[in-house]
Order: structure tokens, then C-alpha cells, then sequence
């Protein structure tokens, strides 16, 4: 199947115009043969009115622009639904706004299937200290969801960064994860990007594919860098996108799920859960000091 990041900047200000946006690339990725596109995390609608208030330190103007995201299922989630029935196509989507009735906001990958359909709403899990936490809610749960084109997980950026939760996926049959992220161009952040969020060994390990989606463009006073990558179960890298804020694009990839093979034999069939059970241990540590 042909797999491809929407490798894209949100209209800045602009939410109606943001969504149009999504859907002419979704045009476009359709003309390319796509069956299944991923957008970069928190797409709609960017992150530049809730780091305005936040730098303002004005708790009022931020509770409205939080109040302002949308509803999921929503108007939002409707017409990106459309555009999947339109094409027979899959989609994540990366969006901030509100589900399941929560008291904050949630940091979303919603997974739609080819009838328009949300097959599943994964809630970001791992917040950012101060650009998410505490005004966010987090996830509790990483989710397999049988599809026409097999079995797939979705993620948001942070996730990422624990082994444990492509690991999780994997266990329960994904052969797919699909991840929406946000790196801009800070050093440190690109590195987390590159060598955490994004790394081979992710779907060497977990014998998966990875389709990670990056934001790009200039957004709340940041540049994101793009460099979105799809990886296959070997740890290549079979496609990569152009790096720089203005490198908006499609990152295409042809791939198997059925006639690829991370290695001569499955790393994961070497597993012996019963040696594991520490890992659920709570971490060993007096305090977590967040150095953002």
C-alpha cells in the first residue's frame, strides 16, 4: 500500500482555514494513490493562541482559547471525515480540541477509516511539561485498531519516547504505528526527535512499520523542522522529508505489511515476558524536575 505524511503548517489564526488547507493536500495525496496519510500533531489549529496566552501569563485568555478548540466528533473531525469517504481513504489526524466529555482539552490522533468513519481516538499520554501539562488531559490507553489495510496503532510525539509504548503496540498486533508530531528547531529537541520519536530501532524491535508525521512551518514564535520519516521493520529509513520550516510536502513510501521482515528472524519472538515484570515498577526516583 502507498503510505504518505502530510508534511504541512496550519494557517496560523485561522482554523476554517487551516481544515480547507488539510483537505487540498488530502486532494493531493489522493491523486498520488495514497490509502492512508498522517498529518503532523496538534495540525489544527497550531499551537500559536495558546502559547500567546500562556507567555502573557493571562489565565483568562487562555482558558478561552482552550474553550475555543473544538469538539471530537465535531465540524472539524466531520469534513476530514468526508474527505477519507471521498477517496477511500485512511487518515490521522492531529488535532487539538475536546472528547469523551473531559474536563480539559485533549492532544489528539484520530484515526478515520475509508467511509469517514473514526475507527480511534488516541489521546496524547506523555504530556510536554509547560507547553501541554497541566492544562491538557492525558491519554490512558494505546489502542490496535483492525483496518481494511491491517492492523494499526497511532501515536503523538512524546509517546515516543518510551520504548514501552511501540512495544505495547506491537504486543497487541500492531504492524503499523502511525505518529503525529511537532519538533521544531531547538538542538535538543531536534535530537529528541531524531534519536527518540523517530528512531530505526523503534521497528526493528517491534518488527513495524512507522509512518511519523512532523509539523512544519512557523507557529506560535517557533520553526518546525520537518524531516518526517516512514521506517521500515529493518530500521531503514524509506522515506525522509525535507528539513526547514517552508519544506511543506508529501513523504510517500510503497510498503508490505505482510511481505516485510525486520530481520532473518523476529526479535520480538525472543521475548520472555515472564522476565519483565519489573518494568512495571514505579520509577525509582525522589522527583522529576522538568529542565524545559
Amino acid at each position: 500500500m502507498r503510505v504518505a505524511c502530510v508534511q504541512i503548517a496550519p494557517v496560523e489564526w485561522d482554523p476554517a482555514a487551516t481544515v480547507a488547507k488539510a483537505e487540498e493536500w488530502l486532494d493531493r495525496a489522493a491523486a498520488a494513490g495514497v490509502e492512508l496519510a498522517v498529518f503532523p500533531e496538534g495540525y489544527l489549529p497550531g499551537y500559536a493562541a495558546i502559547q500567546q496566552a500562556k507567555k502573557a501569563e493571562d489565565p483568562a485568555a487562555l482558558a478561552a482559547v482552550l474553550a475555543s478548540l473544538e469538539q471530537i466528533p465535531g465540524p472539524a473531525t466531520a469534513r476530514i471525515g468526508a474527505k477519507a469517504r471521498e477517496h477511500g481513504m485512511h487518515v490521522v489526524f492531529g488535532m487539538l480540541g475536546w472528547a469523551g466529555g473531559g474536563a480539559r482539552p485533549c492532544n489528539a490522533s484520530v484515526l478515520f477509516g475509508p467511509d469517514g468513519s473514526i475507527l480511534n481516538l488516541h489521546k496524547k499520554a506523555h504530556l510536554t511539561p509547560v507547553y501541554e501539562a497541566p492544562d491538557f488531559e492525558a491519554g490512558t490507553d494505546f489502542a490496535v485498531t483492525t483496518t481494511a489495510l491491517g492492523p494499526i496503532g497511532n501515536m503523538v510525539c512524546a509517546d515516543f519516547t518510551l520504548p514501552e509504548t511501540t512495544r505495547l503496540l506491537a504486543v497487541k498486533g500492531a504492524k503499523l504505528v502511525c505518529g503525529s508530531l511537532a519538533a521544531w528547531s531547538e538542538p535538543g529537541v531536534v535530537n529528541i526527535y531524531l534519536r527518540s520519536h523517530t528512531a530505526p530501532s523503534k521497528a526493528l524491535d517491534n518488527d513495524m512499520f512507522l509512518v511519523m508525521c512532523n509539523f512544519v512551518g512557523r507557529n506560535a514564535g517557533m520553526e518546525f523542522i520537518g524531516r518526517s520519516r516512514i521506517i521500515d521493520p529493518s530500521g531503514e529509513v524509506v522515506a525522509e522529508g525535507s528539513e526547514g520550516p517552508d519544506a511543506e510536502e508529501l513523504v510517500i513510501a510503497d510498503i508490505d505489511l505482510d511481505g516485510a521482515a525486520g530481520a532473518p528472524f523476529r526479535l520480538m519472538d525472543r521475548r520472555r515476558p515472564e522476565l519483565y515484570a519489573g518494568l512495571l515498577a514505579p520509577n525509582d526516583v525522589a522527583e522529576v524536575v522538568w529542565r524545559g
